[in-house]
């Protein structure tokens, strides 16, 4: 990963797409090689985890747009994202209550 101290045009970021990957990392601009494609196959424990992720996109789009206005409200100043926040919710619910 490389700080950069602007973004280059849309133009560059186009023509270098698949080889370089441009991006805000918490408001600092960056760049770093395109990412590949995973070489190690999907371990069972990987493959088990699935689910919860499914379940939890699920849900997301079922939230009443007042309840996901909520979770927006409650990721502001956060990294995350009222999805990702959540998602993030969902699953440490799972791991203390797997019913």
């Amino acid at each position: 990963m490389a700080k950069l101290e602007a973004l280059p045009s849309s133009a560059i970021i186009d023509q270098l797409a698949g080889t370089i990957d441009y991006y805000l990392c918490m408001g600092i601009p960056c760049a770093r090689s395109w990412p590949r494609a995973r070489q190690v196959p999907i371990t069972p424990q990987e493959r088990a985890a699935w689910p919860v992720f499914t379940d939890a996109v699920r849900i997301w789009n079922t939230l009443s747009p007042e309840v996901q206005a909520a979770y927006n409200t409650m990721a502001t100043g956060s990294t995350l994202s009222g999805r990702d926040m959540a998602t993030k919710l969902y699953i440490n619910a799972k791991k203390i209550l797997p019913y």
